[in-house]
C-alpha cells in the first residue's frame, strides 16, 4: 500500500516546481524528505497535507474515498507560527474545540496531553514564556490530541539545543511506534538516519527509496 502522486504539477506565480510528477510513497514507514534548498520539500509536504492543491494531476491515498482527505498533523520549523491563544491550556485544546468536543471530555484530553508533557501546572501560562524545546512540545500535543494517522515535520529542530532535540525525536519515535507514519523534512544527518524511506527532491522531481533506518 502506498501514497501515490499521479502526474502532479505545481507552479508558484507560474514558475513551476514539480511537473508531471509521479511518485509512491510507502504507508506507515518513518519517511525524511531531503533536498538542497528551494528545491520543493516542503511544498512537497504540504501537497501531501492537502494544505496545497496540485495545479493538476491527484495524490491517491490507502483506503480513502476521493472525496475524504486523511488526518493531518503539520509541525513547522518555528512552533509560535502555529500558536493561536494567549494560554497553553486553551492552545492544546484548539483542534478539539474546531470539533466541536464535549466540554468535559475536551478538558479530561486537554489535562491528560498536559501531563504527558509535563506542562500541567503552567497551563494558565503564555505560550510565549516556554522555551524553544518546550514550545515544539506544546505545538506537537496541539496537533496530536486530534489523534492524526500523518505528521509532517518541517525542520523542527532548527532552534533547539541538543537536549530538546534529543526530547524531540524521543517523542516522535513513541509515535511511530503507535502507528503514527512520520515525514520529517531535514537536512541534518543523524535525522536523516532515523528514516525507513527517503524522499530526495531535486529539480523538479523526487524520488523515493529505502534506507537504514537506524541511529546510534
Amino acid at each position: 500500500m502506498s501514497i501515490r502522486f499521479i502526474d502532479v504539477s505545481f507552479s508558484y506565480a507560474k514558475k513551476p516546481v514539480f511537473s508531471r510528477l509521479n511518485l509512491e510513497i510507502p504507508e506507515n514507514k518513518w519517511i525524511a524528505i531531503t533536498g538542497d534548498c528551494g528545491t520543493g520539500k516542503s511544498t512537497l509536504a504540504k501537497m501531501i497535507a492537502g494544505i496545497l492543491k496540485p495545479d493538476s494531476g491527484r495524490i491517491e491515498f490507502p483506503q480513502v474515498p476521493s472525496v475524504e482527505y486523511p488526518n493531518f498533523g503539520y509541525l513547522f520549523q518555528n512552533p509560535e507560527d502555529q500558536f493561536v491563544h494567549f494560554f497553553i491550556e486553551r492552545e492544546i485544546a484548539f483542534n478539539l474545540e474546531n470539533r466541536n468536543y464535549p466540554i468535559e471530555m475536551m478538558m479530561r484530553k486537554v489535562h491528560e496531553n498536559l501531563e504527558k508533557i509535563g506542562l500541567f501546572d503552567r497551563r494558565k501560562d503564555s505560550p510565549n514564556r516556554l522555551s524553544g524545546g518546550e514550545k515544539q512540545r506544546l505545538a506537537l500535543a496541539g496537533m496530536m490530541i486530534s489523534e492524526p494517522k500523518y505528521l509532517i515535520l518541517d525542520e523542527p529542530s532548527s532552534y533547539l539545543d541538543i537536549l530538546a532535540q534529543n526530547d524531540l525525536i524521543q517523542s516522535i519515535t513513541t509515535l511511530h511506534a503507535n502507528g503514527v507514519e512520520i515525514f520529517w523534512i531535514t537536512q541534518n544527518e543523524r535525522e536523516k538516519a532515523l528514516s525507513e524511506f527517503c524522499i530526495e527532491v531535486s529539480d523538479g522531481d523526487a524520488r523515493c527509496f529505502p534506507t537504514k533506518g537506524s541511529y546510534s
